[in-house]
């Protein structure tokens, strides 16, 4: 699979894996951009295209779950880059829940893991959940999807033009969408998933970092968790759902704060 990855930083430095946001449209630089920039000045950084995404493969595994098949993209590319030593997976949205995710599999060599928003998979607003599912065609759904992860389109125009030449790129939209086809006979399947209890038996350090104007999930969603993985630490900040697009700064010091507490980094 060809796959689109984004590096920066000395190459010594401790190594941080950014996952991008799923929404339609997203990529790598629209979802890290700026806070790589930042995080590069101290850390190696490593940034890519998921499959289906940007200009990585238009790849569906069907059988597999949408966090399944990505995680192990994930596990090929780190090897085939050689990074020595664990790395600390930070994701935005889909991709930190693919980052809680990672920490639970436990078969990457990980140094932590940290979620920007993302939960893990429920907890869901249906509105929300709604609008990202529709995928209309043209930037002006586009523009309402910005909207909905950032709470404004002010200053955002050449994001929202990024993204939808992002929805326009042949394989993209059947990429988004193929999961959702179902043999019209077929029996619904049967599917146990012991999440978030799953995050107890995490070895490695988790945390999540829960923007307060976040509109796409519920806002007390981190008590479900700390109810059954009291481990998992939960850092507030103002913002809304992808502050890692509208105070990249900000997140780029949390994450290094928070980084630095696991690694000594």
């Amino acid at each position: 699979m060809r796959t689109s990855c984004y590096t920066a930083g000395d190459s010594t430095a401790t190594p941080v894996l950014l996952l991008h946001d799923g929404a339609w449209g997203a990529d790598a630089m629209l979802s890290w951009g700026d806070v790589m920039a930042d995080l590069a000045t101290d850390h190696r950084v490593i940034a890519p295209d998921l499959p289906g995404f940007g200009r990585t493969d238009k790849v569906v595994m069907f059988g597999a779950s949408p966090y399944e098949h990505r995680l192990r993209h994930i596990a090929g590319l780190l090897r085939s880059i050689a990074l020595t030593g664990p790395v600390h997976v930070v994701g935005t949205s889909f991709g930190g829940s693919l980052a809680l995710g990672a920490a639970i599999e436990g078969t990457w060599p990980l140094a932590s893991a940290t979620s920007v928003a993302g939960t893990g998979g429920p907890w869901r607003l249906e509105l929300a959940q709604r609008l990202l599912a529709d995928l209309e065609p043209g930037r002006e759904y586009i523009a309402r999807v910005v909207e909905v992860l950032t709470n404004t389109t002010d200053g955002l125009e050449d994001h929202i033009d990024r993204r939808y030449e992002n929805s326009l790129v042949p394989g993209h939209y059947a990429a988004m969408v193929a999961l959702r086809l179902k043999h019209p006979e077929a029996k619904p399947t049967a599917f146990v998933d012991g999440y978030p209890t799953s995050l107890a038996g995490v070895s490695v350090p988790v945390a999540v970092i829960v923007p307060e104007d976040d509109r796409l999930v519920e806002l007390d969603w981190p008590k479900h968790v700390r109810a059954v993985a009291p481990k998992v630490a939960f850092h507030q900040m103002p913002g809304p759902h992808s502050p890692n697009i509208t105070q990249p700064h900000d997140v780029a010091d949390l994450l290094r704060s928070i980084i630095t507490g696991y690694s000594g980094a």
